[in-house]
């Protein structure tokens, strides 16, 4: 998975959701369709769990955009803040990049939790 930033959308994985849930929204599909097919598209990379973590992060923040939150995909990513799951790729490019992107995860954390 390629990064080049700290924010949730500043890697291969979650770009790749975002622009396949825009896509989907444009279309005019539901949010809850567009995050079926996020995940149906996504699948085989899905299967690494850093990977799933970080496509669930840009999910929710994407549902909160549009004011459809899934509540059990709300409660997954606040785990996955909660332990860090989702920081080993980060934690490879230097204590800079860790710090920063936990920033990230606790600012999306604080959105998804009001």
């Amino acid at each position: 998975m390629g990064i080049w930033g700290s924010d949730i959308f500043d890697n291969d994985a979650a770009a790749a959701a975002k622009a396949i849930f825009e896509d989907a929204i444009a279309e005019g599909l539901s949010v809850a369709d567009a995050t079926n097919r996020v995940l149906t598209e996504l699948g085989e990379i899905a299967k690494n769990e850093d990977v799933l973590a970080v496509i669930q992060l840009a999910l929710a923040a994407m549902q909160l955009e549009h004011k459809a939150l899934d509540p059990k995909l709300r409660d997954e990513v606040l785990q996955i803040i909660r332990s860090g799951k989702s920081l080993g790729p980060w934690a490879d490019l230097g204590e800079t990049n860790l710090a920063q992107r936990k920033q990230a995860l606790s600012v999306l954390g604080a959105a998804l939790a009001s």
